[in-house]
């Protein structure tokens, strides 16, 4: 019986190990802030929404990093809020979204 769980045991560490919960992204090595000091106040005030609901699933630097576009952040932000565990709302996607499109055209990012 002992030898059964033992096996069992090692069987499940194994599996557990095998496939990790949180799939590490190469995009979660760079920045993990924004500096939005220069941005307008509606902009700073989604920023915060978007950096408390987004660092809950994943490090920050994942969306960060990400290179989308407008339309490209519109699926993204769909596919979040129908996570489960998400804790994501309409109105705060839609505050999410507004962030990031607004970042996009910071950067140069052309739908």
């Amino acid at each position: 019986m002992k030898t059964i769980a033992i096996a069992g045991s090692a069987l499940a560490a194994m599996l557990f190990t095998a496939e990790p919960q949180d799939k590490s992204d190469p995009r979660d090595g760079g920045p993990d802030r924004i500096d939005v000091s220069a941005y307008p106040g509606p902009q700073q005030k989604q920023y915060d929404v978007y950096a408390a609901k987004c660092s809950k699933c994943h490090p920050l630097a994942r969306s960060v990093n990400a290179r989308f576009n407008s339309t490209e952040w519109k699926r993204y932000m769909k596919r979040m809020i129908r996570r489960p565990n998400s804790g994501i709302n309409e109105e705060q996607a839609a505050q999410i979204y507004d962030f990031l499109k607004y970042y996009s055209i910071q950067l140069g990012i052309k739908d």
